[in-house]
């Protein structure tokens, strides 16, 4: 029992060291939302993040830059609630280098921030570097189109069971930004990275928590959230993790509909 329990703390800390590493696609989407959009779509990268309990620093110092940036200007609901996601983001992470910001923003005086910022900045426990508000160059990834790394793009190789099935063909034929194939040849089980490989970039995406994230004997965390990605014309496909422990979100379903706005 004690053997099983150090595995998956070990499994747990790799799988969290890995993604800490770089931004993935995922977190470049993220990126991508948190720079460029307005508050709805900073609101849907947020709670994607609060939900998956997101730990690349990378894209947790981006979000804490628009906070920064934008929480003292917040007028109306949409963008106080916007924020509000990303201080409850920041907090999912565990990373107290965040924690004197949102205290900072706890102390504003819009009272939803102060209500959710200030809770969000006491879960945290202060630790390791802090993040400096203006350390982040958000021009460099509204003009990178959120990619850190103006554009770098890494090859997939598939495992051997990926290969039998032929999930890994598209996806080794694929350039980046270039879409190799169609909704047909999207199947379950195949990895984000393959489907936008396969399809491209999607016109829109969110993110939300399933009933699952309540049940308590599950153990593993399997399905807790889903990640949703909308193509306008096709239709979408909707991706969940085998569990908390792992870094890849894979298709558990594809919903084919010519009649789709690819907008959430």
């Amino acid at each position: 029992m004690k053997q099983g329990s150090a595995f998956a703390i070990t499994v747990a800390l790799a799988c969290a060291s890995f993604q800490a590493s770089a931004a993935d696609a995922i977190g470049q989407r993220y990126i991508d939302q948190l720079v460029q959009g307005g508050p709805a779509s900073v609101s849907q990268a947020a709670q994607g993040m609060f939900h998956t309990n997101y730990r690349d620093q990378e894209v947790l110092d981006v979000a804490a830059e628009v906070l920064a940036q934008r929480y003292r200007t917040a007028a109306g609901n949409s963008e106080a609630d916007a924020y509000a996601w990303v201080c409850k983001a920041l907090a999912a992470s565990g990373n107290g280098r965040y924690k004197n910001l949102l205290t900072q923003v706890g102390e504003s005086d819009n009272r939803k921030l102060t209500r959710h910022c200030s809770k969000a900045a006491k879960s945290l426990s202060a630790g390791g570097s802090t993040f400096v508000p203006g350390s982040v160059n958000l021009a460099h990834y509204r003009a990178t189109g959120g990619n850190s790394t103006g554009g770098a793009s890494t090859s997939y190789a598939p495992t051997p069971a990926q290969a039998l099935t032929g999930y890994g063909a598209p996806a080794q034929q694929a350039q980046a930004g270039k879409p190799t194939g169609s909704f047909r040849d999207v199947a379950i089980g195949m990895s984000m990275d393959q489907v936008n490989a396969i399809l491209g970039a999607p016109s829109g995406t969110f993110a939300h928590q399933t009933g699952k994230a309540w049940i308590p004997f599950n153990f593993q965390g399997k399905d807790v959230a889903r990640v949703v990605n909308l193509y306008k014309g096709q239709g979408r496909v909707i991706f969940s993790q085998a569990s908390v422990y792992s870094s890849v979100w894979r298709v558990l379903e594809v919903q084919q509909n010519p009649n789709e706005t690819g907008y959430p």
